[in-house]
């Protein structure tokens, strides 16, 4: 469902980054105290954005050593055999996390022992 947030996100800080440097060359060519807090936020805003791009073009790029490109839907991306085998080892990492049973099974057999 959020499978492209990581990339809109990295657009948005990126495009709130040069608006705000827009507001301190304004506010430092008027000599307004504020315009340094203005740079700070360019920066750090810049810098986070062009992080979350770089994730994107890692992630991106991992996935183009999972993909073949043999598949008829491999522009697509969602009916990728390479795609679909590289989600299944994922989730045998992540079975070791998971809860086996009732989540209240111990509460029902207390009150059941009283």
């Amino acid at each position: 469902m959020f499978k492209n947030t990581k990339f809109y996100v990295a657009i948005a800080l990126i495009a709130q980054s040069i608006a705000s440097l827009v507001a301190f060359i304004i506010l430092a060519t008027k000599k307004k105290g504020i315009s340094a807090a203005f740079l700070a936020i360019s920066g750090v805003s810049g810098a986070a954005g062009a992080y979350l791009m770089c994730e994107c073009y890692n992630e991106e790029k991992d996935f183009e050593e999972y993909c073949d490109g043999d598949c008829e839907a491999c522009d697509e991306c969602e009916d990728c055999e390479a795609l679909e085998e590289c989600e299944a080892e994922e989730a045998e990492e992540d079975e070791d996390f998971e809860l086996e049973g009732e989540p209240f099974a111990r509460a029902a057999e207390a009150k059941e022992n009283e």
